[in-house]
């Protein structure tokens, strides 16, 4: 049998799921693009990467002129790990 998961995806699960399967590797979009695409509202949508910024890895957005930039760097944008290597790395600050 092929039972479908139907519980309800939040905002912010259908963000990365966007993100994922429609962004390109480093090719930058505009936020009013995701907008277009995913029927969000443009702030949900800032604040929405503001949050992915903080949490995950592979993801970037920037403001440009006045508009705001997103791209990935890899196929899957991925949650932060907490303990890596990295974490014995020493800031040069």
């Amino acid at each position: 049998m092929n039972e479908k998961n139907t519980t309800p995806r939040t905002g912010f699960e259908k963000i990365i799921e966007f993100f994922n399967e429609n962004l390109e590797i480093s090719h930058p979009i505009a936020i009013a693009e995701v907008v277009e695409k995913t029927g969000f509202s443009w702030s949900f949508v800032k604040n929405t990467l503001s949050k992915l910024k903080e949490e995950y890895d592979g993801f970037f957005f920037e403001k440009s002129g006045n508009t705001w930039l997103i791209w990935k760097d890899r196929n899957h944008i991925i949650k932060k790990l907490d303990n890596t290597c990295s974490r014995f790395l020493v800031d040069d600050e």
